[in-house]
């Protein structure tokens, strides 16, 4: 990455400014995410009338060239970050990702697997949850992982269960 007394977080968004003297961040002091050239991609913009100066990695970004979508259009990222905030507006609950913290999208719900067996615990003598719970699932729209949380209705009762149990 460029050494600049200033840059913007790739993650969050935020602008980061380092002190001269201690040297420039290597992580975000807002997201915590790791800066540096790992999972970052350099733009360089041009003024208005100037040319645009090519670095000596030509060979290396020609070789790239091929795996990005020629139909994928400046805007389209714009657009699809603009349609995940609009379905997070109207969610109810948006979980963090655990691998990115961004927020979570809700995808739908999945009913228990045939073969879970519900463990019953001696203190509370019953299953914290039961064989036939619902999960809700969510998918990251940043690294599009896949989690699991166990639904409200489900939640509620194996709180209820707890307080019972003392």
């Amino acid at each position: 990455m460029s050494q600049s007394s200033d840059l913007v977080c790739p993650w969050c968004q935020t602008e980061i400014v380092w002190d001269p003297e201690l040297g420039p961040e290597e992580t975000c002091p807002h997201c915590f995410n790791e800066l540096g050239e790992y999972r970052s991609i350099q733009w360089k913009v041009k003024p208005v009338g100037q040319s645009i100066e090519f670095d000596e990695d030509e060979d290396e970004e020609e070789e790239n060239d091929e795996y990005y979508d020629d139909e994928l259009e400046p805007n389209s990222l714009d657009t699809y970050e603009e349609a995940v905030q609009h379905v997070l507006d109207r969610q109810e609950e948006a979980p963090e990702c655990p691998s990115c913290r961004s927020f979570m999208l809700l995808a739908g719900t999945q009913a228990a697997p045939e073969s879970f067996v519900p463990f019953i615990h001696a203190s509370v003598k019953s299953p914290l949850i039961g064989a036939n719970f619902t999960a809700q699932v969510y998918v990251c729209p940043s690294c599009f992982k896949v989690d699991t949380l166990l639904s409200e209705k489900d939640r509620l009762e194996m709180i209820e269960l707890l307080k019972q149990a003392k």
